[in-house]
């Protein structure tokens, strides 16, 4: 698929690719994964903007943007913690054109191996066909044995007011997207309702982003419903490989956004 040059569009992908720090991430071969995510991207359509979500190795950052920087020379990397203990944010984000970080949060609540990451979300300015876009790349809370409902709602919450109303221009769109770790429908109802956002049909057969025996949606892309608006929006979940776990435990998620 070739994306159109026509003016007033934005082609971003979403995409939680699992490249945690070691010792747990040796074992995902996470160097032969990000040199198979670096030639599926060089070989699929080129995106406006990439988000990124699960990127802690700053090594594995390294490799990707060198294979990458031709397309996408524009980068955002997301901060080390002062404490030795803790992993970054892991959201990192790549563009082919100039994009800069408006505002961020790490959340305040986090449970199980979620304590061990900044988890959080990052706002993003991105100016494209001489529009300003808001962009929002987030993680959430997993699930485990237990399930996390509530910590997503206090994380979600978090974003709202600590991201969203602070900065809500009304002539400014905003998209958020990212690894919500959101299946139920009710669940993201309340989270649509809470922040304002709509979410849309997925074209194509995956209903799915999660890869493995119980595959679930969890990622998304959702844009703020009272502020500007587009003239259509295309999500698609994106199957870019023969093998999908030879890249990550999730799909990426596209998105078309298209105004006049």
């Amino acid at each position: 698929m070739i994306f159109s040059e026509e003016e007033n569009d934005l082609t971003i992908l979403s995409w939680n690719i699992k490249m945690l720090t070691g010792p747990y991430g040796w074992v995902h071969n996470r160097v032969e994964r990000a040199e198979n995510i670096v030639q599926a991207l060089k070989s699929s359509a080129h995106y406006d903007v990439i988000l990124f979500q699960e990127t802690f190795s700053g090594k594995i950052r390294k490799l990707m943007y060198e294979g990458l920087k031709s397309i996408y020379p524009y980068q955002i990397i997301p901060e080390d913690p002062k404490c030795l203990v803790k992993s970054n944010s892991g959201l990192w984000v790549m563009s082919k054109y100039p994009i800069t970080l408006i505002d961020a949060i790490s959340f305040s609540n986090q449970k199980n191996w979620d304590i061990l990451s900044l988890k959080g979300a990052k706002l993003y300015s991105v100016i494209q066909d001489e529009q300003e876009i808001y962009l929002i790349n987030t993680h959430m809370q997993a699930d485990y044995k237990k399930k996390y409902n509530n910590i997503r709602t206090q994380q979600y919450t978090e974003i709202y007011e600590k991201l969203i109303l602070p900065n809500d221009k009304r002539e400014i769109p905003l998209i958020l997207c990212g690894d919500l770790n959101i299946s139920m429908p009710v669940q993201l109802r309340k989270m649509l309702e809470k922040l304002k956002l709509d979410n849309g049909p997925l074209l194509g057969k995956l209903q799915f982003s999660s890869i493995g025996e119980d595959s679930e949606l969890l990622d998304y892309i959702l844009v703020k419903s009272d502020n500007f608006q587009f003239e259509s929006i295309e999500r698609k979940i994106l199957d870019i490989s023969k093998n999908p776990k030879s890249l990550s435990d999730h799909y990426p998620i596209q998105g078309i956004f298209k105004w006049k």
